[in-house]
């Protein structure tokens, strides 16, 4: 594999166990962001020791301005953004010509036990529903990829994900368990080394069992965001193409998973567009 695409979040980065590690206006955040990016420079450094050619990074948490071009391993290229200009969000940059994506220090979906569990936008979205399935981030993510042909070839996360991953991702791929969830607040992290060596081992594998580009032909979808408050979703029912179906919940149907992944994200971010 010679080209891979990094999309990066920090809830599942090694050493991170609770929500005060990864606001911004947390008083431990600074630590904590260099976690995440020590972890994604271990992962280039054993993607390109393994002969990948060109690695591309994309910041998919909070605003996704976490990860520093400075601090970032120098042979690998970085998408630049405040998150509010990404159209594609925790994927932008990915196209078809990408051999393989790697997510890094992802987590669970909303109200499962998974550290720091949530989707998308953990105070405002209850659950999100992709064909009727309900989705994490990863799941909602890869199906993007599979439409371009891509596969997902690695994902580090906790040992919850791991098996919620079963449900989401049937194609195989490569996993690194960065922790184990004691509580949505609380985990067991492994050492740096183990890490280090859990990630020489994960990428060793990439390429005998994770080559295989994924069928997901280009096809109407249906997603279905459900919000914690009525509001959220009274708001966005003004919206083109956004239908109200209950309470809280608003469904979007397009012809191409593209359009709609591009459009959830949207919808999402201005859900939020009011005073609280």
């Amino acid at each position: 594999m010679k080209k891979l695409y990094i999309s990066a979040d920090i809830e599942g980065i090694w050493g991170n166990g609770a929500f005060a590690h990864t606001a911004k206006n947390g008083t431990e955040y600074e630590e904590y962001r260099t976690n995440m990016i020590s972890e994604v420079n271990l992962l280039i450094d054993k993607l390109f020791t393994a002969g990948a050619e060109e690695v591309v990074v994309n910041d998919g948490h909070g605003n996704m301005d976490n990860l520093s071009a400075s601090r970032l391993d120098p042979r690998a290229c970085m998408v630049v953004s405040n998150g509010a200009y990404k159209e594609y969000g925790m994927m932008e940059g990915l196209d078809d010509t990408f051999d393989g994506v790697c997510f890094v220090g992802y987590h669970c979906r909303s109200n499962t036990r998974g550290v720091m569990a949530h989707t998308i936008w953990g105070t405002l979205v209850r659950s999100i529903r992709v064909d009727g399935e309900e989705m994490g981030e990863s799941g909602i993510n890869a199906r993007l990829a599979w439409e371009y042909g891509v596969p997902i070839v690695l994902i580090s996360g906790d040992d919850l994900l791991k098996e919620q991953l079963k449900e989401e991702l049937p194609m195989p791929f490569a996993y690194v368990e960065t922790k184990r969830a004691i509580s949505s607040q609380c985990a067991l992290s492994c050492s740096w080394q183990m890490l280090e060596e859990r990630y020489e081992r994960a990428v060793s594998s990439m390429e005998a069992h994770c080559g295989q580009a994924p069928v997901y032909a280009k096809k109407p979808h249906c997603v279905d965001i459900t919000f914690h408050h009525e509001r959220n979703a009274d708001f966005v029912s003004r919206m083109d193409g956004v239908t109200r179906i209950s309470d809280c919940t608003v469904r979007i149907q397009k012809d191409s998973y593209d359009e709609v992944y591009r459009y959830l994200r949207f919808v999402i971010k201005i859900s939020n567009a009011f005073a609280a």
